[in-house]
């Protein structure tokens, strides 16, 4: 079931992708963040993933043209958002979580961004968590192209959250989020998009993150529903392989017999410890 937004602009049009499951204390408000922005030229595509609460029904009931309200069966996180970019028509895509809300003007900041930097396909801006009403900024960026964003990721100077980045199109398309994968299946799409694209690190805030309302990150049922179970060092470079090994130090004891399943050496890979410890030494005390 889709309703169709009334007018069709492709040029500098951007796609905001919202995928809903359950949401119905918030849900109303992170639209409202969307409706409200200055910029214009947007579509708001909201695809429920099959709610059991009244969560298509609240967003039914707002009346607005550049509002389309998709519904599916229960898919996951990521298949509402490839079905959302299959709707899009926007040059630029931003997928915002169904608890948070854009920052007064992040639209129009993405907009000029894409303005200014033509050989640009990824902005990464910053972001506050709200925890009980205190907000708080985890990453401050500066304005620049990262040299290297794994290397980046792996030292946690930078973090490309959903709803505080925009996407070209054709990048989105080209790396597609695994639908086999529910938790962290962000990340396992960040760390394809970076093969593919410049990131702009931009030091504007564009995005609220609600962590009140947030979906505990609890360990899958299968690991086969993580990222975690789906590592592939081959052929990577360095810093990526890097950014693996430490999620997978982050993530190991959710599923403790089953990583040492799927990757039986990496427990004993001491040398890879070693040098990860010595890197973030080393970056401590500047010296990288």
């Amino acid at each position: 079931m889709v309703r169709m937004a009334s007018q069709i602009h492709e040029e500098k049009m951007i796609s905001i992708i919202i995928p809903l499951y359950n949401k119905e204390p918030i849900i109303r408000s992170s639209i409202q963040s969307v409706l409200l922005q200055s910029y214009k030229d947007f579509e708001l595509i909201i695809v429920d993933d099959g709610s059991t609460d009244s969560s298509y029904d609240i967003v039914e009931n707002i009346h607005d043209p550049r509002i389309r309200l998709i519904l599916q069966e229960n898919g996951g996180p990521s298949k509402a958002r490839n079905t959302g970019v299959e709707h899009a028509r926007g040059e630029w895509i931003v997928f915002l979580d169904a608890d948070d809300e854009l920052a007064e003007g992040a639209l129009e900041h993405f907009s000029e961004l894409a303005k200014s930097y033509h050989d640009i396909d990824f902005f990464c801006c910053e972001f506050v968590v709200n925890t009980n009403g205190q907000e708080e900024k985890p990453f401050i960026y500066h304005s620049t192209i990262t040299p290297n964003p794994y290397k980046s990721w792996f030292f946690r100077e930078s973090c490309a959250r959903t709803g505080a980045s925009m996407y070209r199109r054709e990048l989105v398309e080209k790396c597609p989020f695994n639908e086999q994968i529910r938790r962290f299946e962000d990340l396992e799409c960040l760390f394809r998009m970076f093969h593919f694209s410049k990131v702009f690190l931009s030091n504007r805030v564009v995005l609220k993150m609600n962590a009140d309302f947030s979906a505990a990150s609890s360990a899958r049922k299968h690991i086969s529903e993580d990222f975690l179970g789906h590592l592939d060092f081959r052929g990577k470079s360095f810093w990526e392989r890097m950014c693996l090994y430490q999620f997978y130090l982050w993530e190991r004891n959710h599923y403790s017999e089953e990583v040492d399943e799927l990757y039986p050496s990496l427990r004993w890979r001491y040398d890879l410890l070693l040098l990860h410890k010595s890197l973030h030494f080393l970056k401590k005390h500047h010296v990288l």
